[in-house]
Formats: structure tokens, sequence, C-alpha cells
């Protein structure tokens, strides 16, 4: 199926506790040319696990994933490419592609973080197939328009409810009870 699919190579461009999720973070994703970005819910563990690889951090002791690096390279495997197959019921659906000694390729059903950990680590592409990136990308300018402004303290209140509109438009309820939240405070000190 992914030989018929356009693939799009994806970088890591952040990473931060989730503000909804305790004990969660928010992964954010990246395409090339800069014009796509898509988060990703993950684990402490996980998160972990990537900003030790993201910083090339050196533990004391192997971390799962570099247990898994160093296992696949005994064989003289690597990994060729993790891909971001499809999501079902909110949840990221991913492989990793090896490469074995012989040439041969194998694929395995991963997480998505699990994935990712093990991408950083064989300096592998994560990919994902566009019309997918297309589905799940952040819609910055919704969020921050042409100047730029990422506080809801810098809008006036006719430009909030304006967003408000946009981001129900795009289902995004969280960002909705934020604005909501800013304009309730903002009525309650002018009255």
């Amino acid at each position: 199926m992914k030989d018929t699919l356009e693939l799009v190579e994806v970088f890591i461009v952040a990473m931060s506790p989730s503000t909804n999720f305790p004990g969660k973070f928010a992964l954010i994703l990246e395409d090339l040319d800069k014009k796509n970005r898509f988060p990703l819910l993950i684990g402490e563990a996980e998160a972990l696990s990537i900003g030790v690889a993201l910083e090339q951090i050196k533990t004391q002791r192997p971390l799962t994933h570099d247990l898994f690096f160093d296992v696949v390279s005994l064989f003289h495997a690597k990994v060729e490419y993790v891909w971001i197959k499809e999501i079902k019921d909110n949840i990221f659906k991913s492989e990793i592609v090896f490469k074995t000694a012989e040439r041969k390729e194998l694929c395995v059903d991963s997480r998505t973080s699990d994935a990712i950990a093990l991408a950083l680590r064989f300096d592998s592409p994560i990919l994902i197939p566009k019309q997918l990136l297309e589905e799940q990308r952040i819609d910055m300018d919704i969020y921050v328009g042409e100047s730029k402004r990422t506080a809801f303290s810098s809008y006036t209140m006719e430009e909030l409810e304006n967003l408000l509109q946009k981001v129900l438009e795009k289902e995004d309820y969280q960002s909705a009870v934020r604005i909501r939240e800013v304009i309730a405070k903002r009525k309650n000190i002018n009255n």
C-alpha cells in the first residue's frame, strides 16, 4: 500500500509538556517546506527517550530504545525509515522498516513514539502520507494570523470572537475553550 502513497518526510520541531493532558507531551512534526505541522501526544517515557536522542545525551545505562538500537546493529541491520501509516480512533499507527544485512526489507508494526525514537537513533527518515499530513496539520494562520501574534492578550475582543469562530469551524475544541476563557475574563474585567 505504501508504494501507491506519496510520502513526505517530517522533522521534529518542538516537544513540550501538554497543558491539557498531565503526564503527556506534545511532539510537533513539520515537513521540509515548513508548510505543514501536526501534533502527536506521547507518553513521558517516550518523550524522555526522544529528548535524549535529539540532544545526543549519553546515559549511564542504555534506555530501551538504545538497547533496541544495539541489538539491531549487532545483526548488521538498520532502520531504513519509519512511516506514520494512518490514524484510527485518534491513534496514529506506524511501521518501522528495517533493512537486514542481506538487504531484505522487514516491516514491524509500532507505536508512533517508539518508531520516532528509533528513527532518531538510526538517523533514519520519518515519513507520512501527504494526504494524512494535510488532514492532520495545524493551520497556524488560524491561530496567529498575518501579524504572527501568539498571545491571546494581544487580540482585540472582536479578533478573539472571530478566532473563536474559526477554531470552532475546525473543530478544535481545546483552543476554543482557552479562547472562551480569555473572552470571559475580559468581560468580567470590563463589568
